[in-house]
């Protein structure tokens, strides 16, 4: 017969399990390339770590979390061949690769999730410290937070993952081209507040090999 605490830590186990499927569920209802989904599941990991750093609160912090895990949405309207071309897109072809970050923003519209934080998130994560991102090619502090912090842990994975055109690189690598981009790509005190606390995304990327 179980006792309490026997009970308890089932309890425990089975409130883990649960909040560990939460990310997949969401994206369920997205048709998305697997590999998509679990670079999108990373990059929400390792937003919330980051959007912590940043002193934001625990709302901003879930909700820019959610944000992060759907950031990618979009690539579910961009052809296969695209996404998993082998060699580097043309001007053309990335033209309409770019164009995830506004098909994102029109599937957020028809669900739930469309709230601000998320919204800008989706559409305005490939933006850049200096103006030359997209799709509107803001800079600086006129790109609101959540999209700043989220470029920077997008491109992080990117980094640290395979993908069918490149190999992954080391954390220590990584850190190197994001330090790098430091008020070129991405916002200066984000990446000192990445650089600073590096080995807890480098734990957290362990956990994801």
């Amino acid at each position: 017969m179980l006792n309490l605490k026997n009970i308890l830590i089932i309890i425990n186990k089975v409130k883990w399990i649960k909040k560990k499927e939460v990310p997949y569920k969401i994206l369920e209802e997205y048709n998305i390339n697997p590999e998509i989904k679990k670079h999108m599941v990373r990059v929400s990991n390792y937003t919330e770590i980051l959007a912590d750093l940043m002193c934001l609160n625990k709302s901003e912090i879930e909700e820019i979390k959610k944000g992060a895990l759907l950031h990618d949405i979009g690539k579910q309207n961009i052809p296969d061949e695209l996404l998993n071309k082998f060699t580097k897109l043309d001007d053309e072809e990335f033209e309409e690769v770019k164009k995830h970050t506004q098909f994102g923003l029109k599937i957020l519209n028809s669900k739930n999730y469309a709230k601000t934080r998320i919204e800008n998130i989706v559409l305005l994560h490939h933006e850049k410290w200096n103006g030359d991102g997209y799709p509107f090619g803001i800079k600086g502090k006129l790109i609101p937070i959540e999209a700043r912090i989220v470029s920077v842990t997008d491109c992080y994975d990117a980094l640290t993952s395979d993908r069918v055109y490149k190999e992954k690189i080391s954390h220590e690598k990584a850190m190197e081209i994001l330090i790098s981009e430091s008020g070129k790509s991405f916002d200066p005190d984000i990446i000192s507040m990445f650089e600073l606390f590096q080995n807890r995304f480098k734990k957290k990327l362990k956990e994801h090999i």
